[in-house]
């Protein structure tokens, strides 16, 4: 919801804006997604945290912001989910129009109809009831350990078959796991996207990049507490401007254990 307040200009100073990272919302999660998952009554107390005076924005909205062609709203707060869970529409969407939150729901298109996850007319039904649909590449793989022409299949790709289903066109890309490197990103904006959302676990701000949004990632055992704070703009890092020499190592480390570079 966009409630009516003050705008800040996009030439002040950096404002730390949360991006919250969900992915499924459930009270019977499959063992492999437990550790990602919080509970319809939990997700409903964030929802009031959220809804208490911040303005929810969905992440093409943020991008907008970030690159100077919206104003920003006060006190703006993102909420994202990633891989494409069926109880993103059967649970988390009814309580989002409840709270008149806005969010991005990132799919990965080669999951679209498995077990537990969103088929294609749920993934329409989200994009119908208000939810931003963003692409998560096809098979979940990490980019930045793939060859190139690889990773271009996974971007485009998982593009051009949402936008098929969709009708219209899809702006923001969520990178599997997180990970990416200036080559993907640039991949990224090659295909047509306006943004992408990394992990990064710190909070996004008014001057982050909009090809690697940081986001803090919801599990169930994030306190209420925890989430205050990080809507205060606290107890998390603020996004570093550049990659940390130990995301290099890892991915070098990924990368080898891969043995494709």
């Amino acid at each position: 919801m966009m409630r009516s307040a003050t705008v800040r200009s996009h030439h002040e100073h950096k404002t730390t804006v949360p991006v919250l990272l969900y992915h499924s919302v459930s009270d019977a999660p499959a063992a492999e997604i437990a550790p990602y998952t919080v509970s319809p009554a939990m997700f409903e107390r964030h929802l009031d945290l959220v809804a208490r005076g911040r303005n929810s924005l969905t992440v093409s909205q943020l991008a907008d912001c970030l690159t100077g062609a919206a104003e920003w709203p006060a006190d703006p707060v993102v909420i994202t989910f990633d891989d494409g869970f069926a109880d993103n529409l059967e649970i988390a969407a009814p309580m989002l129009s409840a709270h008149d939150v806005r969010a991005t729901v990132y799919v990965t298109t080669g999951y679209v109809g498995r077990v537990a996850m969103v088929g294609w007319s749920q993934v329409t039904e989200l994009d119908a009831m208000g939810v931003e649909i963003g692409a998560h590449a096809h098979t979940h793989t990490p980019l930045d350990e793939l060859p190139p022409g690889e990773a271009i299949d996974e971007i485009r790709g998982s593009k051009e078959l949402l936008e098929d289903r969709l009708g219209h066109a899809v702006p923001s890309f969520a990178y599997p796991h997180g990970y990416s490197d200036a080559r993907v990103r640039r991949e990224v904006s090659a295909a047509g996207f306006r943004s992408a959302c990394g992990v990064r676990n710190a909070l996004s701000h008014t001057g982050d990049d909009r090809w690697n949004i940081a986001r803090l990632t919801v599990r169930p055992d994030t306190s209420l507490g925890m989430l205050e704070r990080w809507l205060s703009g606290q107890s998390a890092p603020v996004a570093r401007p550049h990659e940390a020499p130990k995301t290099r190592v890892w991915r070098a480390v990924r990368r080898l254990r891969r043995g494709r570079w």
